[in-house]
């Protein structure tokens, strides 16, 4: 059996606070987006392992519920890649972080997805980023290797602190692209202005390595 650790949460999670469900109008536009991925087994789960792969944010404001110096922003929930449709239980907001402490405060039905904190980063290196989705895909991680694309280093793997600080040299200046984790076989990020914008880039990747 091949041996994954994906969905193994690293982060501190004692500041969870679980609540009800949420409402379709905080989630829709991004679970719009969730099922094109899924659709495309971009988001799913291994079938062997039985372990979820793939997760997608949204910049919000969430200062109502908490101030925070720190972009705030709603996530799928933890092993919610084996479903194909996603509700109000399967999203977590994130209030605040503490990334070199590895600390996420969050409040939901479900706790964060493990690669949180990775998304954190890049709200946080770019505030013009809005989007971040998270796939996994084979043949799109292995041709943008060929390709050389921007990437984090094999040495460094998924839900650290030093992962999340690595991407951010991937970023640079840049507000929307894409990149792969050499240490996170199989994954792929891509982030935009928007929800569409960071969807397109995935779509651009699956019909440039998927479909040629």
């Amino acid at each position: 059996m091949k041996v994954i650790d994906d969905g193994v949460i690293k982060y501190d999670r004692s500041n969870f606070s679980q609540c009800g469900p949420f409402d379709s109008s905080e989630y829709s536009a991004l679970e719009s987006w969730r099922k094109k991925l899924y659709e495309l087994n971009l988001i799913g789960e291994y079938p062997v392992e039985k372990v979820g792969f793939g997760n997608i944010s949204e910049l919000k404001d969430y200062s109502s519920f908490l101030k925070a110096n720190v972009p705030q922003f709603l996530i799928t929930g933890t092993q919610t890649g084996k479903y194909a449709d996603l509700d109000g239980n399967h999203y977590t907001r994130v209030l605040d972080y503490d990334i070199d402490h590895l600390k996420i405060k969050m409040m939901g039905p479900i706790e964060a997805s493990s690669e949180a904190l990775t998304h954190a980063a890049i709200y946080a290196h770019n505030r013009s980023i809005k989007a971040i989705f998270h796939i996994h895909s084979k043949s799109i991680w292995s041709g943008m290797i060929k390709d050389k694309t921007d990437f984090t280093c094999s040495s460094i793997p998924y839900g650290t602190v030093e992962m999340a600080r690595a991407t951010e040299k991937c970023i640079q200046q840049k507000n929307f692209g894409a990149f792969c984790m050499h240490g996170h076989e199989d994954g792929v990020v891509a982030y935009g202005r928007t929800l569409d914008e960071a969807g397109q880039l995935i779509l651009d990747l699956y019909n440039q390595y998927l479909l040629k």
